[in-house]
C-alpha cells in the first residue's frame, strides 16, 4: 500500500455506466482479485499467510470466501459456518467477521492503479473485486497481463488473475482457467487461440458467465454441458431458455463482441443501507433506532458524492422462513430535494410508522434513498431557502468533524449506535495475531484525502 493511511483510502461510490465505443479486433481482458476478502485479511495480517482463513457473512452466518487451503477441504461458498466449525477449527482456520470497509479501501486502490497505469477511458469496474479492461490491440496481451498482476501485487498484495480473449464472455473463461491452473501463472491469453475451444470444452455450462442456475439445468436437460457445446448450438435455439441474452452469450463464445465494456462514473441512482439484525426485535424504539441509524450511514454516503435526495423508502420484514412471515415497504416522496439529516429524519419516521406492526419479531430492515441529483443543479426552495442552506453547510461541518476525529463524534441526539439490531460479529478480533482497527474512521490524524464513510 502507498504511504497513506489506510482509512484515506475511498470506497467506491455507487455508479451510472456509459458504453465505450470499441474496435472489433479489441482485446478484452477481465482482473479478478483472488479470493479477495482473504487476501484483504492476509494483506493487513501477513501472518494469516501461513493458515487457512474464512471471512464470515454478515451476522457470522455464512463462508463468503475461502483460501486456497480451505477449498481443499471442502467448504462450499455460503454454507452455513455450523456445518464446518470443528473441521475449520481442527485445522487450525482463522474464523474473520467480515469488515467491508476494508475490502472497499483495497478495492478502490486496486482500481485506481489500474487507471492510472491504462488509463481511465480503459476501465469498467464490473464488482468489488473485478475490472473488465478494453486493451485495444491484441498485441503482448500475456506480457501485460503480468505486468499488471505484478503492479498490484507489490502494491497492495492483492493477488490477481487475469483472463485476455477477444470478448467479455471469453475473457471469463480464460480468467477462470487461470485462477486454477498452475500453468498460467495467474494470466490466460485466449485472444485467437487454438486452444480455445479446449478451454471451453473444459468449462461447465453452469460456469459460463451469463447462465444461471436454471438455465444450466434446462441447457444441460438438451444435452449443452459445457461452454463449447453452447458455443456450437444456433443463438435462435437459446431463446427459449435465455432469452435474448442467451443468443448473445452464443455468438460471444464464437468471438463476435455483444457486450461493450462499460466506462464507470461517479452517479449515485440511488444509495441503500440494509442490514439483518443481530437478533429479532419488535418495539417500535428499537426498530426506529436501528432505521435511523441505517439512514445516518447512507446519507454519508450520499453526502460524499454531493447529492441530495427527495425519496425515501423504508421496509422492514421477518424472518423470511417463519409461517408468519410479513414484509412491508413504505416510501415518502418530498416536493424538494435535501441533505439534511434532521430534515431526512422526519420523512423515515414517517414511513417507520406506516410500515412497523406491533408484536411482530422484525429481522431485517433497511433505508433507500432514490430521486438523487447533484447538489450543483438543485432549485432554489421556495420558502426559507437561507435557513436550508445553512443546515446543508452545517451538515459538510459535521462530516468534516467526524472525517477527522472519527465516526459518530458529533451527530443527533436521536442516533442510537447500540442495541439488538446490531450484528453479530463475535471473529472480528478473535485471532491474536489478527489486531486490525475497525471502524476507526480519523482518530484525530489529517489526511491527503477525503474519506468516504461505509
Amino acid at each position: 500500500m502507498n504511504d497513506a493511511h489506510p482509512n484515506s483510502l475511498r470506497p467506491i461510490p455507487a455508479m451510472l455506466y456509459h458504453t465505450r465505443p470499441m474496435k472489433n479486433t479489441n482485446a478484452i481482458g477481465i482482473l479478478d482479485c483472488n479470493n479477495f476478502f482473504v487476501s484483504c485479511e492476509r494483506a493487513v495480517n501477513p501472518a494469516l499467510n501461513d493458515r487457512p482463513v474464512v471471512v464470515l457473512s454478515h451476522n457470522d452466518g455464512c463462508v463468503i470466501s475461502r483460501s486456497n487451503e480451505v477449498k481443499a477441504m471442502g467448504v462450499k461458498m455460503a454454507q452455513p459456518l455450523f456445518q464446518v466449525r470443528k473441521m475449520l477449527e481442527a485445522h487450525n482456520t482463522a474464523i474473520i467477521s467480515s469488515n467491508h470497509s476494508l475490502y472497499r479501501q483495497y478495492a478502490e486502490q486496486i482500481h485506481d492503479l489500474l487507471i492510472e497505469d491504462l488509463g481511465k477511458q480503459v476501465v469498467e469496474l464490473y464488482s468489488i473485486d473485478e475490472a473488465f479492461l478494453d486493451l485495444g490491440s491484441p498485441d503482448k496481451l500475456v506480457m501485460l497481463g503480468t505486468h499488471l498482476k505484478k503492479l498490484i501485487f507489490d502494491k497492495t498484495k492483492i493477488p490477481v488473475s487475469v483472463g485476455l480473449a477477444e470478448t467479455k464472455t471469453l475473457a471469463k473463461v480464460a480468467n477462470h482457467i487461470a485462477k486454477v491452473s498452475a500453468k498460467t501463472q495467474g494470466v490466460l491469453d485466449l485472444y485467437g487461440s487454438r486452444f480455445t475451444d479446449l478451454a471451453l470444452n473444459q468449462t461447465p455450462i453452469g460456469d459460463v458467465w451469463g447462465v444461471g442456475p436454471r438455465s444450466a439445468v434446462k441447457l444441460k436437460a438438451k444435452g449443452l454441458n459445457t461452454a463449447f457445446d453452447l458455443k456450437q448450438t444456433k443463438p435462435d435455439a437459446v431463446r427459449e431458455d435465455m432469452t435474448i441474452f442467451g443468443s448473445r452469450t452464443v455468438l460471444e463464445l464464437n468471438g463476435i463482441k455483444c457486450i461493450p465494456v462499460e466506462i464507470s462514473e461517479h452517479l449515485a441512482k440511488s444509495i441503500a443501507h440494509t442490514r439483518t439484525f443481530g437478533k429479532p426485535i419488535r418495539s417500535f424504539e428499537e426498530v426506529q433506532k436501528a432505521i435511523l441509524f441505517f439512514t445516518t450511514r447512507a446519507l454519508e454516503k450520499m453526502r460524499w458524492n454531493d447529492l441530495q435526495t427527495r425519496t425515501v423508502t423504508v421496509f422492514l420484514q421477518t424472518d423470511r422462513f417463519r409461517s408468519d412471515f410479513y414484509a412491508k415497504s413504505f416510501s415518502y416522496r418530498s416536493i424538494y430535494h435535501s441533505d439534511v439529516t434532521s430534515e431526512i429524519y422526519e420523512w423515515v419516521d414517517l414511513c417507520i410508522q406506516e410500515t412497523f406492526v406491533e408484536g411482530m419479531d422484525f429481522k431485517k430492515a433497511g433505508v433507500i434513498l432514490s430521486e438523487l441529483l447533484p447538489s450543483t443543479v438543485i432549485a432554489p426552495r421556495l420558502f426559507d431557502q437561507q435557513g436550508f442552506d445553512r443546515r446543508h453547510h452545517l451538515m459538510r461541518s459535521m462530516d468534516e468533524l467526524n472525517m477527522r476525529y472519527g465516526r459518530d463524534v458529533v451527530h443527533f441526539a436521536a442516533l442510537n449506535t447500540e442495541g439488538k439490531w446490531q450484528g453479530q460479529t463475535e471473529h472480528r478480533l478473535n485471532d491474536e495475531n489478527h489486531s486490525v482497527e475497525r471502524d476507526a474512521v480519523g482518530k484525530g490524524q489529517m489526511f491527503r484525502r477525503s474519506i468516504r464513510f461505509m
